[in-house]
């Protein structure tokens, strides 16, 4: 059986820095014109992994979460889980449907699968461009669960063992409404390595990002979060 080999804490330093950069450049911006408002975002590459998710203590009230799993295989393998405490849930789901949600249904769960579609998307567009790597975003699969299976699962996938997992907690914020959802992103340490060894300078990703979101891609955006929830309406 092949060692698996950790990262070390300058391996973490870069990994966080080189996150925070693509979350910057791509992620905040998608997701601030979904919402209409400033996301702000903090980002934490857990030291002790899956170990990590274990030893959070979650309010009683508060222990069923909404979850939204993704993946990304090609060149890199990563698996993104987004998970949304229930209050803040139907906070997007009342933003985007425009009406008050007091429960997550079919509508609601469609527009924030759809929420986490657009955000992966941003970026694994974020990673293409930073190290020219080629991955194929999956579909988005909508739970509702406790914390540590909702990640567990998507941990489990990396083929490798699961305690080994690199993981990054990063936890997007909006200003006005409060919203927050946590995007848990994971990686096997091999993975992880080869984005530290491939991605390009910051400048690179910034120039690029420039273009991304021109006035066009921004309607784009709009447009195909309407259409799914008109989808999920008929």
């Amino acid at each position: 059986m092949k060692s698996v080999t950790k990262l070390n804490s300058q391996e973490i330093q870069k990994l966080t820095r080189i996150i925070d950069e693509y979350i910057a450049s791509q992620t905040s911006a998608a997701l601030s014109v979904l919402f209409s408002e400033q996301i702000s975002h903090k980002i934490e590459v857990l030291e002790k992994g899956i170990t990590s998710i274990r030893e959070i203590k979650v309010p009683k009230d508060e222990i069923m979460m909404c979850g939204v799993r993704l993946n990304g295989k090609g060149d890199t393998h990563i698996e993104i889980c987004y998970t949304i405490k229930l209050k803040h849930a139907k906070k997007i789901a009342t933003k985007l449907l425009e009406e008050d949600i007091s429960e997550i249904d079919e509508m609601g769960a469609s527009a924030i699968q759809e929420v986490a579609n657009i955000i992966t998307g941003s970026f694994f567009n974020a990673i293409a461009h930073g190290t020219g790597f080629k991955v194929e975003l999956s579909t988005p699969d909508f739970n509702k669960d406790e914390l540590e299976p909702l990640i567990h699962t998507s941990a489990k996938d990396l083929h490798h063992p699961v305690d080994s997992t690199v993981i990054a907690d990063v936890e997007l914020s909006g200003k006005d409404s409060g919203i927050k959802i946590h995007m848990i992103i994971m990686q096997d340490p091999d993975n992880a390595k080869k984005i530290i060894e491939y991605n390009k300078s910051k400048e690179t990703i910034d120039n690029i990002s420039e273009n991304i979101f021109s006035q066009d891609n921004i309607s784009e955006i709009q447009e195909t979060v309407d259409k799914s929830i008109q989808e999920s309406k008929k």
